[in-house]
This record gives C-alpha cells, sequence and structure tokens, in this order.
C-alpha cells in the first residue's frame, strides 16, 4: 500500500456553543484546575488526521488540542503530507523517521511538531489494522478487551461538599478510581482531599497539580499525604525540572507521576535517569502516537516505572490509547477523562464501553474511534488560518 492521501483538520468545540453563551459555562469548566486560573478553558481542540492509501484503506489519527490546533494543522498539510505522499506504508515509526530528524534539527522537539507526527502515527497504525480487517490491538500482538482506568477530573469546586459530590457521581456511573485536582495551597488542598477521601472509601484515590507548586511548597503538600492512601501526586512542579522532582519523590511518601506535557523519549529517558517518577503519563496525541505509547511502556518496563497514559483527547484518540495499552508493557492504568467534551462523546460513530469499571477496546478493525463524518461540519474550526 502507498499513501494517495493526507489532510488534517483543526476542531473545535467551544464550551459557549454548548451553554448558549460565555456567560453561562460553568466555573468548573472554564477553571477546573490549576493551570487555567488565569487562562481559562474556552472548550476542547484537536486536529484530526485522516490517511488514505491506493488500495482505499483509510485511517483516522489526532493530534493533541491545547491550545489551539492550528499549528499541527498547518505542519501536517504544509510539511507532512508532501513528504510522505506517495510513500509506501509499512512500519509508521520508520515512516516519519526523516520528518523526526528535520524537525529535530530545528529544534522542534516539543509542542506542535511533535503532535503533528503523533496524529499522523495514529492514523497509520489504524489504516494499517483496517486494512487487514482486524483490531488495533491485535495488530499490536494483544487483542481487544477491558483496560483497567481511573476516572478525572474531579475539578475545582468551593467546598470540600461540592468536591465530594463531584466523587459520588462518578460512583454513580461506575467508576472505581478517581483523580481529583490540587495546587490552590496546601490547607485548601488537604481540606478537598480528605473530603474525597471519605467519598471514595477504600478505592484508588490520585491527585493532580498541574505545575501548581514550587518544590518547597510540592514537598509541604506531599508530607501531610500519608494519611489519606494516595495513588500518585501528579506533576506538583513544572515539566522543565527533574533535578527538582527528583527532591519531591524523595520526600514524598507517596508515588510521583509526570510526563503528560513530555513529546519524546529522550525526555521520558531523563525524567527516569534522574529518579525523578514512579509513573509514566504519556498522552498519545503528543509524544509518538501508538509507537511513541508503545516505546514508553517498553522504558517502563525496562527501569521499573509503571505506565499510566494522559487521558485528554477526542474520540480518536482516547480509542487509539485504549488499544495501545492493551498492548503496552508496565500499564497500570488509564485516565478517563470526563471534562465536558463532544470532540469526545459526539463525534464519535460507536462511543467506547464502559463496563465494570474499565473501558473496552473494541473488537472493530482499527482504533474503532473514528469520527461520525456527518458529524464533522459541525466541529471544524473556521478561520481565516484555517483557509
Amino acid at each position: 500500500m502507498k499513501i494517495t492521501g493526507l489532510k488534517a483538520i483543526p476542531l473545535e468545540a467551544t464550551f459557549a456553543s454548548v451553554f448558549g453563551g460565555e456567560g453561562q459555562v460553568p466555573a468548573q469548566l472554564k477553571t477546573p484546575a490549576a493551570h487555567f486560573q488565569r487562562i481559562p478553558r474556552r472548550g476542547q481542540y484537536s486536529t484530526l488526521v485522516i490517511i488514505e492509501a491506493d488500495d482505499g484503506s483509510m485511517g483516522y489519527g489526532e493530534c493533541f488540542g491545547l491550545p489551539h490546533p492550528l499549528q499541527a494543522t498547518a505542519l501536517i498539510n504544509e510539511v507532512i503530507a508532501p513528504t510522505l505522499s506517495g510513500a509506501l506504508i509499512d512500519d509508521p515509526y520508520g515512516m516519519t523517521t526523516d520528518l523526526r530528524a528535520y524537525f529535530y534539527a530545528l529544534g522542534l522537539t516539543r509542542g506542535a511538531a511533535m503532535e503533528a507526527l503523533s496524529g499522523v502515527d495514529i492514523a497509520l497504525w489504524d489504516l494499517i489494522a483496517r486494512s487487514r480487517n482486524e483490531p488495533l490491538a491485535t495488530t499490536l500482538g494483544a487483542g481487544p478487551g477491558p483496560v483497567s482506568v481511573y476516572v478525572s477530573p474531579i475539578p475545582f469546586r468551593n467546598t470540600p461538599g461540592e468536591t465530594a459530590a463531584e466523587l459520588r457521581e462518578f460512583i454513580r456511573q461506575g467508576y472505581k478510581a478517581f483523580k481529583l485536582k490540587v495546587g490552590r495551597g496546601v490547607k485548601v488542598d488537604l481540606d478537598h482531599i480528605e473530603a474525597a477521601r471519605d467519598a471514595a472509601g477504600d478505592a484508588p484515590l490520585f491527585l493532580d497539580a498541574n505545575c501548581a507548586y514550587d518544590v518547597t511548597n510540592a514537598i509541604d503538600l506531599a508530607r501531610h499525604l500519608d494519611r489519606f492512601d494516595i495513588g500518585w501526586l501528579e506533576e506538583p512542579i513544572n515539566p522543565d525540572d527533574p533535578d527538582g522532582l527528583r527532591e519531591v519523590r524523595k520526600a514524598s511518601p507517596v508515588p510521583i507521576g509526570a510526563g503528560e506535557n513530555e513529546f519524546t523519549q529522550e525526555a521520558y529517558q531523563a525524567l527516569i535517569k534522574a529518579e525523578a517518577v514512579d509513573f509514566l503519563q504519556c498522552n498519545i496525541g503528543r509524544s509518538g502516537g501508538v509507537s511513541g505509547l508503545i516505546a514508553t511502556g517498553a522504558l517502563c518496563q525496562k527501569h521499573g516505572v509503571k505506565l499510566a497514559p494522559h487521558g485528554v483527547g477526542g474520540c480518536v484518540a482516547v480509542a487509539a490509547s485504549v488499544h495501545a495499552c492493551r498492548a503496552a508493557e508496565a500499564f497500570f492504568s488509564y485516565e478517563v477523562n470526563r471534562l465536558l467534551n463532544p470532540l469526545r462523546d459526539k463525534l464519535a460513530l460507536v462511543p467506547i464501553e464502559l463496563q465494570d469499571g474499565m473501558l473496552v477496546a473494541s473488537d472493530r478493525p482499527g482504533h474503532g474511534g473514528e469520527p461520525n463524518m456527518d458529524l464533522l461540519d459541525d466541529y471544524i474550526l473556521h478561520s481565516k488560518a484555517a483557509q
């Protein structure tokens, strides 16, 4: 097979469009976590990737969308597509080696260039599996079936009682493990952590600070956590300081997770070399696609670290993640992000099933998360830059 078509389409689903105006959007959607306090979320974004082969096969990929999808869209349509046009379809990672080296040479080892390659990789794997009429998990050497998950976010709420109510609602929906957003100061965090733990009972509870703290304050928070049976403290400081994260980890009575804001295997190797993490949390739409997630699992297995992929994304990214998790080494749990996202829940042709607290990698060909093309026009981001 050879590539005959490759294009990227920027997508958006604003919260204002869902609620009938910006002023009607609930605060917990605009400011759900520490890193959205000064620059609120306006909605959900992603770049859809579509690849066609000369035998009629198609594959769908997705690039991580925040803060905006136009950069990845332009890089795919203007740089990657012309490079891969007519290319023989074999190993997806190998097919993008020259492009990766090109972007590295330009210093583009973080951000939109890596996200663009990730979306293309997902689409290539989907195309290969669909051309074989088999689930992606099977193509990867595993098989379809259930995947261990936890649900997030329990966002910033005004009172501990509201936090507890959010968690109880997730229990009602069938989830069995939970993640709470922290990062509002140690005292406020502890009040909400206590409420979440009481509501969760003995169920697993994880914390995500979204880089809210410096090393000193992160350690201060961590030292209070042993009494709450916390599964991990995620991104307590910014992702550019592995040595600082190592300090936090050494002082913390609970495990440390990080990685959703990294893009390359070299970055994950640096975290491991620094002895900074117990869990690596790659996002399939920014850290190499399916190939990157599988490689990160192998890296975790080699070094005794666990893999817990980040779950923010639309229908394509989530479906591809679930299939890749079935095949990945050192896999622990996948994040089921439930912040309002029509690109995940409305655009999917066939929604992913939740069974007994787990997501199910479907037995349909490919990753099974292809978009409903009849609805695509509702979510295409129209701007002069996108024309």
